[in-house]
């Protein structure tokens, strides 16, 4: 056997993968992607609790300093939130561990991630395909997983929110005042938070 024979059935067995470096700038724009993502998500769920009743009830069921996060794995971008009064606080991740939150939805690539946060597949096109796992109440789960395709609903335009979501919802306000919205909060609540 060749030395690069060798070299080959180390790395396989070690579970080393050279990455091309195509591919590691792909990986990184899609992380930064998804951070941006995070942050517009977060800031339109508070906006919805504020503003449609289908987001308040959900969360009035969640008691107070009820965690949860929705993360891609360990060194990529990620959303840790808690219920404080009637809004949600963003966590720093840093001071976070998943393992931690009361409900965590942990996709298992940031390819799954990447698909669900560009508008290609909806969260439950990706629960499908086995994109992601649910660690905590799975009734909870389905409580936040109702939030989040309210907001897809009001931040992705009709085009995008009809293919991923089961039915596009009513909405209480138009695309653009939520994104007015959204980046009024960004800029007198900081930019998704701390984390």
């Amino acid at each position: 056997m060749s030395q690069l024979e060798l070299d080959i059935k180390h790395a396989e067995a070690a579970g080393v993968y050279q990455m091309s470096a195509r591919k590691k700038r792909t990986l990184a724009a899609r992380k930064a992607f998804c951070g941006v993502i995070f942050c517009f998500l977060y800031q339109g769920l508070n906006v919805l609790a504020g503003k449609d009743e289908r987001v308040i009830r959900e969360m009035e069921t969640w008691e107070e300093g009820f965690s949860c996060g929705i993360g891609m794995g360990e060194g990529a971008p990620a959303l840790y939130m808690e219920k404080r009064g009637n809004e949600l606080v963003r966590l720093s991740g840093e001071e976070t561990l998943p393992e931690k939150m009361d409900l965590m939805i942990e996709f298992k690539s940031v390819e799954a991630a990447f698909l669900v946060m560009s508008g290609q597949v909806g969260v439950a096109g990706s629960y499908a395909r086995h994109g992601f796992l649910l660690k905590g109440d799975i009734a909870r789960g389905m409580s936040l997983v109702r939030c989040v395709d309210l907001a897809e609903g009001y931040l992705f335009p009709r085009f995008i929110s009809r293919n991923i979501l089961k039915a596009v919802p009513e909405k209480k306000m138009g695309l653009i005042r939520t994104y007015l919205a959204v980046v009024c909060r960004m800029l007198f609540h900081g930019k998704g938070g701390r984390g």
